[in-house]
């Protein structure tokens, strides 16, 4: 209790706007932002209200209550040690959200769904009624969005909201988890290994104490070494306070990330084989770092580092306890106010443990950008390859000729295919693979490689689209516009294509994936840097003449592309076998 806190204040109410409006699925995330804009919302805006001064002993009482109850009355409640109780069922907040009672109404809402296996054998292992639970949660709609501003937890209302980021529907889980006797809780990365975002989602522990996890809406419980995204660092929240940790603080200045440590270092439960302590050499330090300072371990968030593990330097090197690789990191210590950069930035290999310096080189290389960032986590870009495009003088179809396969993922916004056909057609579709709802946002196909001017034809394709309201229609295919897109009602058999009238011989085509905007967009202003010596540097802005840009760097470097006209999607990057690699 003295180590926890939550916020009050009026703005509070602003702030769960977003939330319940959200909720009622008439407003998407924008339209939500707009409307409130009047009211903007910050945590600066609250008061911090620590527990030990301010929380009502009625509310222990009953939180201690029924959390006895529920652990006593429910057949897994056995399997089910005092110290997993005490962490993952007891706890009467999850995080710094305003306190009240929510387990009794909770508990009677979610209870009888269990009655139907509370009597079988198996519902002695938590993992069972966890499961059973976790296919009712996901039948109500859920508004996923990580758009809304910074603020505390939201409490129990997210039960009912089913709204917000990865944070809010792990938050979701908890509640109902543990008002049922479930040891359930949120595992965390302070930062993701290939994205620009912290991650939460949910853990349990099955009657043998072994994890496995799920992120809502997803109904599956996996186990803990199938979660594949690099990680570096896995914490899990605790109420209880870390003092393995706090004894190796030892009264230093710590990060305000690790002064109060409420969580638990499961990276090698994640990890399994692949952990590993980081052991790194004192040559690639600064010589400011000297014996005794605490050194972070950090993560790129942008032009920003995150530090996501700590560690006491020694004489010649550091030893960074239970990590795992496939990331770009930086060390940096702490001086009070902000962090400072003390290394360049290293690959931290995966498979073999290795770290490589991304310094910069006195040989100059060229390279050409297509994208800011990674495509992996462009679903449009995923959903293409199986894809094909076909040439027919049938209108079903059904004696058709391939023009290109997609093989991989596109690279780039505008891809131009020359077919070696000599026929001539007066059909042509694009037909997506199964699984990817025929996502597609541009195609055009002209009767000469030099030509300009498209072929000119009747729209066809399947109707109908996933949100069922005709703004994903086949037809957005030819709207003009790389950013609309189909979206077909079905994740298979959907197709888009052109009616010509007449044969037409086919030599040259071009299309757009279905994407999110990251990739180069022509007229907008960009910004390369590479880091050195503490910090990003220059290479010049450019304005892009196509989707495409074109820069001298210095080899061996980190980089980040900035867009300076619109978007804030940019992450990380180096030169690999000629293209961009992103981490």
């Amino acid at each position: 209790m003295p180590f926890h806190a939550g916020y009050e204040g009026n703005a509070l109410k602003h702030y769960y706007q977003y939330f319940d409006i959200y909720a009622q699925g008439k407003l998407g995330p924008y339209e939500v932002i707009d409307s409130l804009k009047e009211n903007s919302f910050s945590v600066s805006q609250l008061k911090r209200i620590e527990d030990i001064a301010n929380i009502d002993s009625s509310l222990l009482v009953q939180n201690v209550d029924w959390a006895f109850k529920v652990w006593r009355e429910q057949p897994w409640g056995k399997n089910v040690s005092f110290d997993n109780f005490c962490e993952f069922v007891l706890p009467y907040r999850l995080g710094d959200e305003p306190l009240g009672f929510w387990r009794e109404d909770i508990y009677k809402r979610y209870n009888p769904i269990l009655d139907s296996i509370r009597l079988l054998p198996q519902a002695q292992d938590p993992l069972v009624a966890a499961k059973v639970l976790m296919d009712s949660l996901v039948v109500e709609p859920s508004h996923f969005t990580g758009l809304f501003p910074a603020g505390p937890h939201l409490g129990p209302s997210v039960v009912s909201w089913r709204a917000g980021s990865c944070r809010e529907f792990a938050d979701l889980v908890v509640y109902v988890m543990r008002a049922l006797g479930i040891p359930c809780g949120t595992d965390y990365m302070a930062m993701r290994g290939d994205n620009n975002v912290p991650h939460f989602w949910n853990f349990t522990l099955d009657k043998d104490g072994k994890t496995h996890i799920t992120e809502f809406p997803d109904p599956n419980w996996k186990r803990a070494v199938s979660m594949y995204n690099p990680k570096a660092k896995v914490y899990r929240n605790t109420y209880g306070l870390n003092w393995k940790d706090v004894k190796r603080q030892q009264g230093k200045m710590m990060h305000p990330a690790f002064r109060k440590p409420l969580y638990q270092d499961v990276t090698a439960v994640y990890a399994d084989s692949l952990n590993r302590d980081l052991v790194v050499s004192s040559d690639i330090l600064c010589k400011e770092v000297h014996k005794g300072d605490i050194v972070y371990f950090c993560l790129s968030t942008r032009m920003d580092w995150v530090p996501i593990a700590w560690t006491v330097f020694e004489e010649d090197s550091l030893r960074f306890q239970d990590t795992e690789g496939s990331v770009i990191g930086c060390l940096a210590t702490w001086n009070g106010k902000r962090l400072v950069m003390q290394s360049e930035p290293f690959t931290y290999d995966k498979m073999s443990g290795t770290i490589a310096l991304l310094t910069p080189q006195s040989e100059k290389e060229d390279i050409t950008l297509y994208f800011k960032f990674p495509l992996f986590c462009d679903l449009g870009i995923l959903r293409m390859p199986g894809g094909v495009f076909e040439g027919s003088n049938d209108s079903q179809f059904r004696s058709a000729d391939t023009l290109y396969y997609v093989k991989q993922w596109p690279f780039r916004l505008n891809n131009t295919i020359f077919p070696e056909k000599e026929k001539s057609y007066r059909y042509v579709r694009y037909k997506g693979p199964k699984g990817s709802y025929c996502n597609i946002a541009e195609m055009a196909f002209f009767e000469d490689t030099s030509d300009t001017l498209a072929l000119k034809g009747r729209i066809i394709g399947t109707p109908g689209c996933f949100q069922k309201d005709g703004s994903h229609d086949y037809y957005k295919v030819y709207d003009g516009n790389p950013y609309t897109y189909m979206d077909y009602k079905t994740p298979d058999e959907g197709w888009v294509g052109l009616d010509f009238g007449i044969p037409h011989r086919i030599k040259k085509f071009t299309y757009i994936p279905r994407n999110s905007d990251n990739f180069i967009h022509k007229g907008d202003v960009y910004e390369l840097f590479y880091w050195h010596d503490k910090k990003w540097n220059s290479l010049g802005r450019q304005v892009a003449k196509a989707d495409s840009l074109n820069y001298v760097i210095p080899k061996g470097v980190a980089l980040f592309l900035k867009n300076h006209t619109e978007g804030k999607d940019e992450r990380i990057f180096k030169k690999t076998d000629g293209r961009q690699q992103f981490w």
